[in-house]
């Protein structure tokens, strides 16, 4: 996703963690008993818990992507429910060569962003294999928004969430943000962002006319919709339908902003007219009013309701500290606790985006996606909390070196009186379209069958978006990272 990732590790190579931390040791999902609570209470990340289950992408990965879709390296890998499947959508993508220092040596193929369909495990103990990708020929990953891939004019355009909405949650959504030029470590500027949609299992995406400026608050933004495919099993508040209300976590673009927040209904999530914004004390319209909720350093982040520990979990990267965390909270708006390590970067060299998965959170292990520049790959990862005494201090080993990461939300409306989420609807049937990123034509199988291409797919481009196609993809330099790495 962002160029300039080396150099910023680089500067911050020095940087280690209290003495206190604890090493990280791998551990056999399932085996360690806890104990599930009566009540919501205190938690506290256990960090010995946290664990790389598999790779995702990638030459040797579970879904060797670079056979069978010409992905070598891609990162993000944010997911959300579409009908009974999973999609799963990635940044910046890249072909040939494979390599464990990913660019430490030139790629070719540069492709802004591509998707995955997953049809989701009984558990993802052992990770998730993907269904299938959608192509523009065979055995390889389509492109899905077209950008100019020109530093300083649009670098490139990357989707930084997904929900599914409409009936039957069919209709896939995808923010994006247009990014003008990847600058100084953990910086990036925008020419805006908006939103795209499909209504053909990510087939063909249109401009649904959404758009955020590029100083943006929402710039960047994750999804949460309280009772929906998502996060069926979240309460709701009372007199609220469940599903009827998204909410919205902004970043501007960069890594180094606030968290704002806002809501929408669910079926008018593409009218900016439609959006109310948290300004501290009320919800109103205009974007300008929305208050800081969380200070920052906040980075690409996600949020999802855990029906075994009875709470909301936000995680993200700081990206000062290099510190992988963790937030609880009662209601989707807050209060969230002070930040708590679940990693580092030390443990996982050049780790960013954590996005913890739209299923599997009625259990003790958290899973969530992570990825790693320095192989270029997306992850499953998991981790756990355990119960938190009333009136003990945290473990030293979860306390961030951040301070801002240190303190609880700045501001959050009232938690309401939760009512449990009325069952979801059922799902698509098994004959309709697909609902994810498979092709329209027959499915891929995970194990061995070649990608189908969709044929005459194509994507509309939004004019802000992308007005000029460039003569020839670039490639990657051979040394330094991605294409027009500026620092």
């Amino acid at each position: 996703m962002e160029q300039s990732r080396p150099q910023r590790r680089s500067r911050r190579g020095l940087a280690v963690l209290t003495a206190g931390l604890v090493a990280l040791i791998g551990f056999t999902v399932g085996t360690a008993a806890v104990a599930a609570p009566g009540d919501a209470g205190s938690w506290a990340v256990a960090r010995a818990s946290t664990a790389k289950v598999a790779d995702l992408v990638g030459a040797g990965s579970i879904n060797d992507t670079g056979a069978r879709y010409g992905v070598e390296g891609t990162d993000l890998g944010h997911m959300f429910m579409v009908g009974p499947q999973m999609a799963m959508t990635f940044g910046d993508t890249f072909g040939a060569p494979p390599a464990k220092d990913f660019f430490s040596v030139a790629h070719t193929d540069w492709r802004s962003n591509v998707i995955a369909s997953i049809d989701p495990p009984a558990s993802p103990a052992k990770g998730l294999p993907f269904r299938g990708m959608i192509t523009d020929r065979a055995g390889h990953a389509k492109e899905l928004i077209p950008s100019q891939k020109r530093k300083g004019i649009q670098e490139t355009v990357i989707p930084t969430y997904g929900i599914a909405t409409g009936a039957k949650n069919t209709t896939m959504n995808l923010q994006y943000m247009s990014v003008k030029s990847f600058d100084t470590p953990g910086h990036w500027r925008l020419t805006g962002s908006g939103i795209v949609t499909s209504t053909d299992g990510g087939t063909t995406w249109t401009d649904s006319g959404a758009r955020w400026a590029a100083d943006s608050k929402f710039g960047q933004v994750a999804y949460v919709r309280p009772g929906g495919p998502d996060d069926p099993k979240a309460p709701v508040a009372p007199g609220t339908t469940p599903g009827s209300e998204i909410y919205v976590y902004g970043i501007p673009g960069g890594r180094y902003g606030d968290l704002s927040l806002a809501k929408v209904p669910a079926d008018r999530l593409t009218d900016t007219a439609a959006y109310r914004y948290w300004n501290g004390t009320a919800w109103v319209a205009g974007e300008a009013n929305a208050a800081p909720v969380v200070k920052g350093p906040v980075g690409e982040l996600s949020v999802r309701w855990n029906s075994f520990y009875k709470q909301w979990i936000m995680m993200y990267l700081v990206d000062d500290t290099g510190e992988v965390v963790l937030r609880t909270a009662p209601a989707p708006t807050g209060p969230w606790t002070p930040a708590q390590v679940v990693t580092t970067t030390k443990d996982f060299p050049q780790a960013y985006a954590p996005y913890v998965t739209p299923r599997w959170n009625d259990g003790p292990d958290i899973w969530f996606t992570m990825s790693q520049f320095t192989t270029y790959r997306v992850e499953l990862m998991t981790t756990r909390l355990a119960p938190l005494a009333a009136g003990a201090a945290l473990p030293a080993a979860v306390v961030p070196q951040s301070v801002p990461a240190r303190q609880g939300s700045l501001s959050a409306p009232p938690v309401p009186t939760a009512a449990p989420a009325a069952a979801p609807a059922a799902t698509t049937p098994a004959t309709s379209a697909p609902a994810s990123a498979t092709p329209t034509t027959a499915p891929t199988t995970a194990a061995t069958t070649a990608p189908v291409s969709p044929g005459a797919a194509t994507t509309t481009a939004p004019p802000s978006i992308d007005t000029a196609t460039p003569a020839a993809v670039p490639t990657t330099p051979a040394v330094g990272g991605r294409p027009g790495a500026g620092g």
